[in-house]
């Protein structure tokens, strides 16, 4: 029951679709169409769920099932675009571990990345270099210590648009002493906890 006093079937709504509804009577209005788009209609509950006007019943649970379907499609192309990322990671781990440790090596990463310097069990392991291919972080290099694949110990990692880190990590993540360029304005320097700044 909604604050109104009446049931509903939105659970972002305070109120019901009718309470909530502050349009005037006499005008037309933006409806949306299922899964096609919008269309002006002069029937204000035309987008109510099928609860406050049972006329859109029908369409309603056809819509939440088309919903649901695609949500169900997303989350399995997800789910296999990130086992294949992780096939692809654990071969390329493999290839990496035939290489000698007691040198500096390059291992070319089928993602585009490049990294030059230290390794363990084909993890990056010690001093070295990671030149990144594009990426959605905007990542550049990291230039520093690895532990098991992680930024560990001292460290610079640089972004696009000159936003760059300096200092300790962490399992991969600002922790410790460091300084954060942001931009020419924005400029964290001192303790920083789990990619957190902390004063």
């Amino acid at each position: 029951m909604k604050q109104c006093g009446h049931y509903c079937y939105p659970s972002n709504l305070p109120s019901c679709c009718s309470c909530s509804d502050v349009r005037p009577v006499e005008d037309f209005y933006e409806s949306y169409v299922d899964g096609v788009g919008f269309a002006k209609t002069a029937e204000r509950g035309d987008h109510y769920c099928g609860v406050c006007n049972t006329k859109n019943y029908d369409k309603w649970v056809e819509r939440v099932g088309r919903e649901l379907k695609r949500k169900q499609d997303e989350d399995a192309a997800k789910l296999a675009e990130e086992m294949e990322r992780m096939r692809v990671e654990e071969e390329d781990r493999e290839k990496a571990q035939q290489l000698n440790e007691d040198e500096d090596q390059r291992v070319e990463y089928r993602n585009g990345d490049v990294y030059v310097g230290r390794l363990k069990d084909g993890k990056r392991h010690g001093y070295g270099r990671m030149d990144y291919g594009d990426n959605e972080m905007d990542m550049l290099s990291y230039e520093g210590m690895w532990k098991d694949g992680s930024h560990e110990g001292m460290g610079l990692k640089r972004w696009m648009d000159d936003m760059w880190y300096e200092g300790e990590w962490k399992a991969g993540m600002m922790h410790g002493k460091g300084i954060c360029h942001q931009n020419e304005i924005d400029v964290m320097e001192g303790l920083f906890e789990e990619d957190e700044f902390c004063g």
